[in-house]
């Protein structure tokens, strides 16, 4: 049995992000007719759940690396459970966030070297790289305008997601194979829908 596609929807704060995951996977399976699985990251599982809920809402503040260590764990634990199992078994997947937001939030962002992140991303993803990844490019200002649920990221400042988004554009930049920008565009999420469809096509 052939090995699942893994793909990955990414990007800042207010992206819209989430929307696309949840388009994309009715795209599969009502007009595909393909099995598919939607994740996000950090979830999936209840301990990963519990982690996400820790690092987006904890009232004491969490260093950068500490900040790693959670999302690692999680991503461990989901990719053990779910996410590899469902690739073996064939399944696409389709997540919410993935390793790409670690380097980008906390590498770009927090300032933790980078190849200690991806060092623990590949172990925690057992050495899968997406098949492809969309990265939503948005104006931070813009993005943390449009968000309406505040959490700890939201609450980091404007200077952090400038690096943030400069991270996700360098993380395309060291990926051409397998990362698309995929440019914001305000009120039209059918046409950044479009785009993301057309790229997914060439790959199934």
């Amino acid at each position: 049995m052939p090995f699942g596609k893994y793909l990955v929807i990414e990007g800042g704060e207010g992206c819209g992000k989430t929307t696309h995951a949840e388009l994309l996977y009715n795209y599969f399976l009502r007009e595909k007719k393909i099995p598919c699985y939607l994740g996000r990251e950090p979830g999936g599982i209840k301990s990963a759940e519990e982690m996400r809920e820790i690092l987006k809402h904890n009232k004491e503040s969490i260093s950068s690396i500490g900040e790693v260590f959670g999302f690692e764990f999680a991503r461990a634990e989901y990719f053990d459970k779910i996410i590899f199992p469902k690739l073996n078994q064939g399944i696409n997947v389709i997540s919410d966030r993935s390793g790409y937001s670690t380097e980008a939030y906390q590498g770009y962002g927090g300032k933790v070297k980078l190849e200690w992140i991806q060092l623990m991303n590949r172990i925690a993803m057992k050495g899968i790289n997406p098949d492809i990844a969309f990265i939503i490019d948005i104006e931070p200002s813009q993005g943390l305008e449009k968000e309406t649920v505040k959490d700890r990221f939201s609450e980091k400042g404007i200077e952090y997601h400038e690096r943030v988004r400069k991270g996700f554009l360098e993380i395309v930049m060291n990926n051409l194979d397998r990362c698309v920008v995929i440019n914001y565009i305000p009120n039209n999420a059918i046409e950044m829908q479009k785009q993301i469809r057309e790229h997914v096509d060439k790959i199934l």
